[in-house]
C-alpha cells in the first residue's frame, strides 16, 4: 500500500509496508514514551530541546505508527501521546509548571502581569498547534483506511 501523509510539519511517503522506515519510526516513539514516562512530564510545558529527539522527527513518526496500527484502542493512543508533542515548545526556557491547586505567594503585580501574559501566549500556542497535530493524525488514520 502507498502512502502519503501531507501535513505543516511535513511530507512522509513511501511504501507502507517499508519495514526499515516504519520499523525506525517505531523506535523513534518508543524512545519519546520512554522519556515521558521517565520523566513525569504531566500537563507542564516544556522547551523543545530538552526531547530525546527532534520534534521534527517525532510527528512524522507518529504519523506513521498511527497508519500503520490496526487495532482501533492502540491508534487512539498512539494519537493521545502524539498530541502532547504539542506541549514542547521552542525556545521556551524554563519548565512551565501545569498544577492544580492556589498559589503559595503572590508576585508583584508587574511580574505577574508578565507572567500571565507569557503563560497566556504559550497556551494560545499549544492549543493552535493540538489542532494541527489533530489534523495531521486525523490524516494519516484516514489515508490508513484507503
Amino acid at each position: 500500500m502507498r502512502l502519503i501523509i501531507e501535513s505543516d510539519y511535513g511530507t512522509v511517503s513511501g511504501e507502507h509496508a517499508e519495514e526499515s522506515e516504519l520499523d525506525r519510526a517505531h523506535q523513534l516513539v518508543d524512545e519519546f514514551l520512554v522519556f515521558v514516562k521517565e520523566n513525569d512530564v504531566g500537563n507542564d510545558i516544556i522547551d523543545e530541546i530538552e526531547l530525546p529527539v527532534p520534534k521534527s522527527l517525532l510527528v512524522p513518526a507518529f504519523s506513521m505508527v498511527i497508519a500503520a496500527e490496526r487495532r482501533p484502542a492502540i491508534k487512539s493512543l498512539l494519537i493521545k501521546a502524539g498530541m502532547t508533542l504539542a506541549h514542547y515548545r521552542p525556545g521556551l526556557g524554563p519548565r512551565i509548571r501545569i498544577r492544580p491547586g492556589l498559589p503559595r505567594w503572590r508576585p508583584e503585580p508587574s511580574i505577574s502581569r508578565r507572567l500571565a501574559q507569557r503563560l497566556e501566549r504559550t497556551l494560545l500556542a499549544v492549543a493552535e498547534e493540538r489542532v494541527r497535530l489533530a489534523e495531521t493524525y486525523l490524516r494519516a488514520t484516514q489515508r490508513s483506511f484507503n
